[in-house]
């Protein structure tokens, strides 16, 4: 939560402290990776993912993510690399990983790849399920923002998880100085006031349970 409202010094301080207590979790340790990707902080970003990868190496999510960490270090043939790992490690999760590794080959220059990749989706997309969130990361690598957009608000549409980082990932970065974006973002009452402290009196804590 505290990462997707973009404060970053007290979401590590958060993920720091669960990986402290809770050194043997994968998912923690991923996690903690996640707050620095967001943070822009890309290469203690990718020492968690290498930790998270070294203590777990099947779990696909870890090699996804390192990937776009790579993408952003501008390591392609790194990223490439995990990305096709993860495509042999569980190739029922293949759509989201062919996405980003799509969108990081796009961003190393292998615009075919990505265009071919693009098209695959959205035939998918007409007869089965596949989220909006793959089709929006794949037309961001190639540039394409108008249909990039059109795939965001279809995430937001569906409330897919990945939207309530819109604020914060990277990957949408070039999709910030876009009215239209902006018009999203103000939509999600991102841009809202936050909310005030909740307070318990004083004589309530001693019941509260």
């Amino acid at each position: 939560m505290l990462a997707s409202e973009g404060n970053f010094d007290e979401a590590l301080i958060e993920a720091h402290t669960a990986q402290e207590n809770d050194p043997a979790s994968v998912s923690v340790r991923r996690s903690l990776g996640y707050c620095y990707l967001y943070a822009r902080k890309f290469e203690q970003a990718r020492y968690h993912l290498d930790r998270a990868i070294a203590m777990n190496p099947t779990a696909e999510e870890s090699y996804r993510i390192q990937g776009l960490i790579l993408t952003f270090l501008k390591d392609f043939g790194g990223a490439e690399r995990v990305l096709r790992e993860a495509l042999v490690l569980a190739p029922e999760c293949g759509f989201t990983t062919k996405a980003t590794l799509a969108y990081s080959q796009a961003l190393a220059g292998d615009a075919s790849f990505a265009r071919k990749v693009r098209d695959e989706l959205l035939e998918v997309r007409k007869t089965d399920y596949l989220s909006p969130v793959d089709l929006a990361v794949v037309h961001i690598g190639l540039g394409e923002k108008k249909g990039a957009l059109d795939w965001v608000q279809q995430a937001i549409d569906e409330r897919r998880g990945w939207a309530a980082y819109l604020r914060v990932h990277p990957v949408v970065d070039p999709l910030r100085d876009e009215p239209r974006f902006a018009e999203l973002l103000r939509e999600m009452t991102f841009d809202a006031p936050a909310a005030p402290p909740v307070v318990i009196p004083p004589n309530a804590q001693a019941t509260t349970t």
